[in-house]
Parts: C-alpha cells; structure tokens; sequence
C-alpha cells in the first residue's frame, strides 16, 4: 500500500512548495516527516528569515486550497536555519 508521502501528487505539492520557498530563501533545507496533530506531511523548512510568517506567507493560502479542494494535507513548519545542526 502507498503511503501518503509516497503519492504522487503528494510529491509535486512538496516540489512546487519547496521551489516557492526557495526562490525567496536560496539557503532554505527541508526535512519531511508525518505528523498527527493534525495528521499529514510536514515540510520542515529551515530559512534564515527573520520571521517564520515569511515563509509561510509563500505558500499557506495555496496548500489550504489544496486541502480543501483535493484534501493534501501538507504543512509547512518554518524554522531558523541555526537549529538545523541540532537536529
């Protein structure tokens, strides 16, 4: 059985939002992970912006339309790119 993560579409949702964030923050990293509050992907971004609503401002009004038109729950978790090495 596929998982979520594994579903194609699934796979161009987290491409087309790196590729936002990206365009903006070049440094950004990623890191995916399933989560279950509440459930779905979780695209753990690590920018050097200064603040997080930044980051989300990129993509938050498209992955809502997604969740509410073709139900991909894929969300976005900026954090600073300073926490990464501890991690």
């Amino acid at each position: 059985m596929q998982t979520q993560a594994e579903n194609p579409r699934i796979q161009e949702v987290i491409a087309e939002a790196q590729a936002r964030i990206v365009a903006v923050y070049p440094e950004a990293k990623f890191q995916l992970r399933m989560g279950e509050e509440p459930v779905g992907i979780y695209l753990d971004v690590y920018t050097n912006a200064d603040d997080g609503f930044c980051v989300l401002e990129l993509v938050s009004d498209w992955l809502v339309e997604l969740s509410v038109e073709e139900g991909l729950d894929v969300h976005v978790v900026p954090l600073p790119l300073a926490s990464l090495s501890r991690v």
